[in-house]
């Protein structure tokens, strides 16, 4: 009995040994995840979003440039207000390349926009919560531009 306990578990040992790694593609790739919550204070209330990636040839983020790589644009007023933020150096795990994961970017100082005017920001309007929606990109060191992406709605209270 305890030989076919040890036999198992050695095929299970070299199933697992032999897998293959994921191939993503050269163009980074995003997705959607989460907030980390769903309603903030305007003025005081700090957000993160949370965004899921793949990048097949592993070049997001650098040390040695000044490159603004993920937009986050505010969806609310035309022209949109757009956002420039780092991606942090993201390092291949082992001889892979291609790299996968979720980045996080905190987001501070949100401001309700007035419905009656689009033109006023950030004033108190009590008994008011402001709905926002943001799309998302990110751009790898070869320049390639990733897929856009809409978040969930976050909830702004005005008060």
């Amino acid at each position: 009995m305890i030989r076919y306990f040890i036999l198992f578990a050695i095929l299970i040992c070299f199933t697992y040994a032999c897998e293959k790694p994921p191939i993503y593609d050269d163009q980074p790739t995003i997705s959607w995840f989460k907030f980390s919550k769903d309603t903030v204070d305007q003025y005081s209330g700090n957000v993160t979003f949370f965004f899921n990636f793949t990048d097949g040839d592993g070049d997001l983020g650098s040390d040695f440039d000044t490159i603004q790589d993920i937009i986050i644009v505010d969806t609310r007023r035309t022209p949109n207000d757009t956002s420039f933020y780092k991606l942090p150096v993201i390092e291949p795990d082992g001889n892979i390349s291609g790299v996968s994961g979720t980045v996080e970017v905190d987001v501070s100082l949100l401001c309700c926009i007035s419905p009656s005017n689009p033109l006023i920001v950030c004033q108190p309007i009590p008994n008011f919560y402001d709905t926002v929606s943001y799309k998302i990109r990110i751009r790898d060191q070869a320049g390639n531009w990733s897929n856009e992406i809409a978040t969930s709605t976050l909830h702004i209270s005005c008060q």
